[in-house]
């Protein structure tokens, strides 16, 4: 489960879609979880990060369901929670929100789609961000690795460009992960504690102030 594992930490291929289940009740929640059958996954198990978020608490664990294909979890609850995916296979689990309505997790080699409400929708915004960001800097950084080669000269000028560029490209890297920080929601939670040791000092001490 190794590819399982990359395609969930890749936000390239994240797509969110908005939308709501109107047959299940209003704290009524369901997962249908796709995972290509090549991925070779055989069950997947649902846990809850409790409020005190040092204990994790298991909900449930299923296998693919004959009629949908999907490993599909079924409960209520009243506000969203951070939950996790942990695949049979695999260490590394799944982070997303659980929250009232239904939610699709479709994983296949071609990536990764998640599609429910709006907590879901403001993490994996986050999540398409900030991969372009990164993608974004390590493709300056190629580009200046091609005019620093041994057999090519760059001068003063156009080295200071390229490295004004990063600081801006790692500007705005830091500028959404604290502005999703500081909104103090459910997903401001996952995102700090994901991401936070990526911020420079400066911004540690602003959010630490707050």
């Amino acid at each position: 489960m190794k590819f399982l594992s990359r395609l969930i930490l890749i936000a390239t291929a994240v797509a969110m879609l908005a939308g709501c289940v109107e047959s299940l009740d209003k704290s009524q929640y369901r997962v249908e979880c796709k995972i290509s059958q090549e991925l070779g996954t055989d069950t997947v198990s649902l846990m809850l990060l409790m409020e005190d978020y040092n204990s994790v608490y298991h909900v449930a664990t299923v296998g693919r369901d004959n009629e949908s294909q999907a490993f599909v979890f079924e409960g209520n609850i009243e506000d969203p929670t951070i939950a996790y995916l942990k695949f049979s296979n695999d260490t590394t689990p799944m982070i997303f929100v659980l929250e009232r309505g239904l939610t699709q997790i479709d994983i296949s080699p071609n990536g990764l789609v998640v599609s429910g409400g709006d907590a879901n929708h403001e993490y994996m915004t986050y999540l398409k961000a900030r991969k372009a960001l990164i993608n974004d800097k390590k493709s300056l950084h190629q580009e200046y690795l091609g005019h620093v080669a041994p057999d090519s000269t760059i001068d003063v000028a156009v080295e200071k460009q390229y490295l004004t560029r990063d600081s801006l490209l790692t500007d705005s890297l830091e500028r959404i992960t604290v502005d999703a920080i500081n909104r103090g929601t459910v997903v401001s939670r996952i995102i700090f504690e994901r991401y936070v040791n990526t911020l420079s000092r400066k911004n540690l001490q602003n959010i630490y102030k707050k």
